[in-house]
């Protein structure tokens, strides 16, 4: 059992997250098998640390406000910033990936993207967003977050990253992340490209612990339920049909509180299209 003394933030409360049947997401340290995940949330999604003996990878961060709660929560969890051996997008969408490569150069540590987010960033195909249709998830989406409003720090250059047609400009050392991969630095995480929610999903699985770090795959809004945010259904489809096939015992979401239980992933809602 690994324990930490009490986190020196609170999680906030937006009054959005009151909407939500999950409620707002807590910071939290789980810890399993040798294998321990922190989940920090921050101003457009969750962010995770993972944790190894010597070695931290940082997954998502939405904004550049949340750079400086990363750094707090390193010195809180006693690991120093060289720890930190990646910094990886879980895809490439706005509410997850502008505050990446500020954090990724203020550490001096490289970011891991998806194939085909890599691909897309050195000029192969697009990345698809969203179908219009599905505008109704897009904005209860961001209700229940809370309605976050921009932050200062994230312009002028955060509209730079995880938008249609954006540059996503990266600085930082750019490493692609292949399905079945090892995450460097941390035994026991591979990678698993989960396409659906958008082309470029990936997810972080270990066995032996029964985490998955899900990216906007997963979401928690309602209770747990698959994202109805997608960029193409048959996709999607194959993912769920492939990640409810894994031993998980604790979902790690984008947004929203961690789940857990056994068979959880089973019990996860698919939401109707007159939902949010």
């Amino acid at each position: 059992m690994v324990s930490f003394p009490p986190a020196p933030f609170s999680t906030e409360r937006p009054w959005g997250a009151r909407l939500s049947p999950a409620g707002a997401p807590d910071v939290r340290v789980v810890s399993r098998a040798g294998a321990t995940v922190v989940a920090l949330p921050n101003r457009y999604s969750v962010t995770y640390l993972l944790l190894a003996q010597s070695s931290v990878a940082v997954v998502d961060v939405g904004s550049c406000a949340d750079v400086p709660r990363v750094m707090e929560a390193l010195r809180w969890l006693g690991r120093t910033p060289s720890q930190v051996s990646v910094v990886v997008a879980s895809h490439l969408h706005c509410d997850h990936v502008m505050g990446i490569d500020t954090l990724a150069r203020k550490l001096g540590t490289p970011v891991a993207v998806g194939r085909a987010a890599f691909e897309s960033i050195r000029g192969g195909p697009p990345l698809r967003y969203p179908d219009f249709r599905d505008a109704l998830h897009l904005v209860g989406g961001w209700v229940y977050q809370g309605a976050p409003a921009p932050s200062r720090s994230d312009w002028p250059d955060g509209p730079r990253f995880g938008f249609p047609n954006a540059p996503n400009p990266f600085q930082a050392e750019l490493l692609p992340l292949t399905d079945g991969a090892r995450l460097s630095g941390l035994p026991g995480w591979t990678i698993l490209e989960t396409p659906g929610h958008a082309d470029d999903a990936i997810a972080l699985y270990n066995r032996r612990a029964g985490f998955l770090v899900t990216g906007d795959t997963v979401r928690n809004f309602l209770g747990g339920e698959w994202n109805p945010l997608q960029v193409d259904r048959a996709s999607m489809q194959a993912t769920i049909a492939t990640l409810q096939d894994l031993p998980v015992h604790t979902v790690f979401p984008g947004h929203g509180p961690v789940l857990e239980g056994m068979g959880v992933l089973r019990g996860l809602k698919v939401v109707g299209p007159w939902e949010p």
